[in-house]
């Protein structure tokens, strides 16, 4: 009985760390969009140079550019880019 307890503690646990995990928070980047921002196009040039493919671009709820589609590696993901720069600030990659 004790070991099927901790079982599904233990299962319980993983599954809220995963949860977790695909629920990570956007990063911040300021004021709303204004004249030091990088064009989008200026955007997504640099970041299919570096070799991401890019399905769908925005902007999102912390003011950086957010960008869906695919990493290098060819991994769905979510990356988050400084408006200003065009930097990689965050890379959620899906599961």
């Amino acid at each position: 009985m004790k070991k099927s307890l901790v079982a599904a503690a233990t299962l319980l646990v993983s599954g809220f760390a995963l949860t977790g995990a695909a629920l990570a928070e956007s990063p911040m980047c300021g004021e709303a969009q204004d004249d030091t921002w990088m064009p989008p196009e200026a955007i997504q040039e640099k970041i299919e140079t570096m070799g991401y493919t890019i399905e769908n671009m925005g902007v999102s709820a912390g003011n950086c550019y957010e960008l869906t589609g695919l990493n290098v590696q060819g991994q769905n993901v979510t990356t988050y880019l400084d408006p200003r720069t065009g930097d990689v600030l965050q890379e959620d990659i899906a599961e």
